[in-house]
C-alpha cells in the first residue's frame, strides 16, 4: 500500500462528486458537520471533514481502505482520482 498526503478539501468534494454520480453510494454533503458517505448495499457510513481545507493523509489512508472493504471502488481507482 503506497503512503497518501494530505489532500485539500477541494480534490476530495470533486472524488465525492464523481463516487456519487458512478458508484453505489449515498453522499450527503455537511456544512459545518462532516460529509457522510453511506454505502447502499449494508447501510455503513464513514464521515468526512470537507469542511476544513485540508483533509488529514490517515483519514484519506483509512477512507480509501473503508471503500475497498465495500466494494465501492478499487484503490487503483481511488488513486487515479486522488
Amino acid at each position: 500500500m503506497g503512503q497518501y498526503a494530505n489532500v485539500t478539501s477541494r480534490k476530495l468534494y470533486q472524488f465525492l462528486k464523481w463516487l456519487g454520480n458512478h458508484k453505489k453510494v449515498d453522499v450527503k454533503m455537511g456544512g459545518k458537520h462532516p460529509t457522510k458517505v453511506t454505502c447502499q448495499e449494508n447501510s455503513e457510513s464513514y464521515p468526512l471533514p470537507i469542511s476544513h481545507a485540508m483533509v488529514n493523509k490517515n483519514i484519506v489512508k483509512h477512507f480509501m481502505e473503508w471503500l475497498v472493504k465495500n466494494d465501492i471502488c478499487t484503490q487503483q481507482e481511488f488513486d487515479e482520482r486522488i
